[in-house]
Order: structure tokens, then sequence, then C-alpha cells
């Protein structure tokens, strides 16, 4: 059944607003900015500002933002709820969602933002819609669906299901090499001894378990999308900047390489602290995850425990573990052990945790906030270690 609504809850009143114009101080079009933004990316914010404005009836454009500064940031949604009003400013963030793991890295992308800021997408599922009214993710998608809520303020359109006649329609843009199981392989291995981005692509093939043909691929891909720079052939890469190449790797995992992983649930005995007293190094593991933030030194109180265990583990380790510590299959139990997708050995990794990139992954896949809240502060000591 379609159901489709809007309101706007302006002081405790529910009011409809007339579509008005934005005043001169934003008139300035972004249109003759065009080259900041990509073609896709233009065509995309263009259906769906039509769409919005189709379904709701509200002013929506595209403006400049002189004081912007950095790619990607020059421009915003200036959206009119009534003519004389302030026009209400929104920093445009532009993904595609296709599952519901992707949201804790987009919601905590909004969160970092020092201005508000709107996720814009082409066409979400009810289901995924539902899950952004559920952890408050504003968004906006090319088939008129919406969703704001600030104070004063709520914006909620559910059940559009075709675009406006005319229009161009989703966008479907190729996500890369960099975006494939081997991609995201290689990419993690970078983000985990950030020195090999200076190695040759035979010790990036031995040092990642791929192909010595997909390398380059991957790189050129992270080099086209404005991610790498090449310094010289044969004399390796730079990342243009850390922040964007984690943020993407961290959203990709759980939707590309998580899926293709072995792995068990177990229920664990007592009240889920069984792993105080384990050294997953007897089990030829690694913790990721809940546990591995809270050993990292985040106030995280772990609830779930995640155990990565080297492929030559598998068996023996992971027999060994569910004897000894007492645990029960259980699928909907507080233990996960995954088979890890690298080699510790190759990459020269070891300790009790996995590296600090996947367990941000772990942690923003879960869509917990407390574990949202901890992804956030581990990628700010990576960032800071890998940066200086």
């Amino acid at each position: 059944m379609k159901i489709s609504c809007f309101a706007v809850c302006l002081r405790g009143a529910t009011v409809f607003f007339r579509i008005g114009q934005s005043p001169e101080v934003v008139k300035k079009s972004v249109k003759a900015r065009a080259g900041a933004l990509g073609r896709d990316e233009r065509l995309l914010l263009d259906d769906v500002i039509a769409a919005v404005q189709a379904s709701t009836g509200l002013g929506l454009e595209l403006v400049e933002d002189p004081a912007a500064a950095g790619p990607g940031s020059a421009c915003r949604l200036a959206l009119t709820l009534e003519q004389g009003m302030p026009v209400k400013m929104y920093r445009p963030l532009l993904r595609r969602i296709d599952r519901a793991e992707a949201l804790g890295a987009i919601k905590a992308e909004l969160q970092e933002s020092p201005e508000p800021g709107v996720l814009v997408t082409p066409k979400l599922s009810a289901a995924l819609a539902q899950q952004c009214r559920a952890m408050d993710v504003p968004f906006l998608d090319d088939h008129g669906n919406a969703y704001l809520r600030e104070p004063g303020l709520l914006i909620l359109v559910m059940g559009q299901r075709h675009s406006k006649p005319g229009q161009g329609g989703a966008v479907r843009r190729a996500t890369g090499r960099a975006a494939t199981a081997t991609g995201l392989q290689l990419v993690f291995a970078l983000l985990s001894d950030p020195a090999l981005i200076k190695a040759t692509s035979q010790v990036l093939h031995q040092a990642a378990g791929v192909s010595l043909g997909s390398v380059p691929a991957v790189l050129g891909d992270l080099e086209q999308r404005g991610m790498l720079i090449r310094i010289g052939w044969g004399k390796g890469w730079q990342v243009r900047e850390w922040r964007p190449l984690i943020d993407e790797w961290a959203k990709q995992y759980p939707l590309t390489l998580r899926p293709k992983l072995r792995s068990f649930r177990f229920r664990s005995p007592g009240q889920g602290q069984w792993w105080q007293s384990v050294n997953p190094a007897d089990f030829g593991g690694q913790w990721g995850g809940e546990v591995a933030a809270a050993q990292l030194g985040t106030v995280l109180k772990p609830q779930q425990s995640l155990l990565y265990l080297q492929p030559e583990a598998m068996r023996l380790g992971l027999a060994q573990l569910v004897k000894t510590q007492g645990l029960r299959s259980d699928p909907e139990g507080d233990v996960e052990v995954v088979e890890a997708f690298w080699n510790n050995e190759r990459l020269g990794l070891g300790g009790a945790t996995v590296p600090i990139p996947l367990v941000i992954a772990d942690l923003l896949a879960s869509l917990d906030g407390r574990n949202i809240e901890a992804a956030r502060e581990l990628r700010e000591i990576w960032l800071r270690g890998v940066e200086s």
C-alpha cells in the first residue's frame, strides 16, 4: 500500500507551507561553478531537488557557498519553507545506500559536520527510509522521499515510488575497483601499514594477498577519485587525505567484503564477560568490534564479542575456543567468530586487537549509537597517528 505523508511542525503547530523563493543572500546559483561538482553528482542533485519540490511543494535549490573551502564543499541545498522566512541551509552528503550497515558511517559523518547536513541519495527502500528515521539520519532521495527533523521542524515524506515524469531517474554510478572485495583487501593493507603506499605492486600484491594484476587497477581507481596521487612511475603513491580513504573503506567493508567471510555465532556463559580472561592469540585470533574498542582505550563496555581468526586457525583454533570457553552455538548469540581476510605474517601485524580501521568499520556497521561514538573517537586517534 502506498503511504505518502508530509508534515512541517513549527512551534507545536502543523503547518503546510507553499513554495517560496530564497532571499537574495542565497540566490547566487552554483551553476556558475559546475566544475565543483562531478557530472553524476550534479545529475543526482538535480533529480533530488525536482522530486522533493514535487512531493512537498517547498522551495529547494542548489546554491553556492562562497565561504566554503575544499573540493565538494562549495555548494549547499537551500530550503525555503515560506516567503519571508529564513532559508535553511544543508550540506549535501551524496551517497548511494543499498544496505543498512552503511548508515552508521553516514550518521557519524553527518554528526561531525559543523553545519547541518543531509544525506542525498538515489531511491531508498522503504526499510532503509524507516531505518534512517529510527537513527535520525536526515535524507532526501530522487523519488521525493524526505526526512528532516530539527527543533520546531519536521518534514516527512514516505512511500514515493515513482520519479517525477520526465525526470532522469536514479543515477547509477560505478563503484570502481577499490570498492570490490579485492580492492577493499588492498586498501585495508594500506590502512594497516601506511608505509606500503610507497611500495611496488609486487610488494602490495604479496602483503594484501590479492592478484598482481589487480593492484594497479585498484590504485588507479583511487587516483581517479582523487584519493591518491601518483609520485612517479616506480616511486609509489601519496595519499591526498587519509580521512576520506578510511571513511570510504569503513562504509564499504560491511557491504562488500564482510558478507563473503565465514562466520559462526555462539552464546557465551554467564553475563557475557568471558572475554576478559581470554588471550585471543591462544586460538590464532584477534579481537574486533566492541571488545577491541574497549581494549584500545575507549569507555565502551562490550555487550557483543567479535573474534577474527586467521584462516589457518579456523578449524583447530575454533574447536579449541568452543571447548575451553563453554560456547554454545546460537544464531542470536553474543559471540561471533569470523575468518580473517588478511594474513598477519604477510602484513607484519600482531597484538590482541585487529587494526583500528577494521575496529571502526565493525563498530559503525552495528548501527549502535554507543559504538558509533566509539568509532569516531578511534578514527580521530588513528588519523592523528597516521598524519603525524
